[in-house]
């Protein structure tokens, strides 16, 4: 007898159990049903920049020496973007880019090959700088401004000091390098409207743009950030957040876009 009471026991255990499970399982599946259905949808920024049209091109440099830039946006105001003594275009990118959104009519380039002639490359960049610059004046531009970056901001005040534009970008510049140096007589002539740009402690870079500040005459002006970046790493980061719009604003106050 009692062992038919364990077994009826256990028999009735198993069934209270199956009666839970199926209970349980019911709730879950009208739990899942009445779940709400969520639908992702993609919103376009609002703030999306505007694709800049852009195009390669190649020009002619002296003894017939071709070489190969990027043109972007439209317009009768020209920008010539030059590079640093390591010759790379790339990190204009962003900054041209900016400036042709704002209506400019942009040109980055690269100097010639030097892997031979390294002796020479300021002397050949400062060539090259001059083909850019008849490049962009044959597309029939009615203002023209010359930006550059270490090296590139060498030839850029060096050819201010024999040719007049309508205002300069001046980015970590050394006030010499090989055969291409400036004196204080030439710098004394560059009288177009100037921005100087530096890092604190960058020399001797610092001090040799902030000499070009103090000896050119106005109007010009100079921003100095902290730390110890160079050219065109400036752009970037905190510096660069505080940098193009200031070179933005230099730009529409001395050669405003139309």
């Amino acid at each position: 007898m009692k062992h038919r009471l364990c077994a009826l026991s256990s028999r009735s255990s198993i069934a209270l159990l199956l009666l839970l499970a199926m209970s349980f399982l019911s709730a879950c599946g009208t739990s899942q049903r009445a779940a709400p259905t969520v639908v992702l949808t993609f919103q376009p920024s609002p703030t999306a920049t505007q694709a800049i049209p852009s195009q390669p091109v190649s020009f002619l440099s002296e003894k017939g020496v071709m070489l190969q830039g990027i043109l972007y946006g439209q317009g009768t105001r020209g920008i010539i973007l030059s590079n640093e003594g390591n010759n790379e275009s790339g990190p204009w990118l962003p900054v041209a880019q900016q400036l042709a959104q704002k209506g400019y009519l942009v040109l980055s380039y690269m100097y010639r090959d030097e892997a031979t002639t390294s002796d020479q490359l300021a002397l050949h960049a400062l060539t090259d700088l001059r083909a850019a610059i008849a490049f962009l004046r044959v597309r029939h531009v009615t203002k023209l401004v010359l930006i550059g970056a270490s090296l590139g901001a060498l030839v850029t005040v060096k050819e201010a000091t024999v040719e007049k534009f309508d205002a300069l970008g001046v980015i970590s510049a050394p006030i010499g390098f090989q055969d291409v140096q400036l004196s204080d007589s030439e710098l004394k002539r560059i009288a177009v409207p100037k921005l100087f740009v530096t890092s604190e402690l960058n020399d001797p870079f610092t001090r040799d743009t902030l000499h070009m500040f103090v000896v050119t005459p106005d109007p010009k002006e100079k921003l100095v950030y902290p730390g110890m970046k160079h050219g065109i790493s400036l752009f970037e980061g905190d510096t660069g957040a505080a940098l193009l719009p200031s070179l933005l604003q230099f730009l529409q106050r001395y050669v405003p876009v139309s």
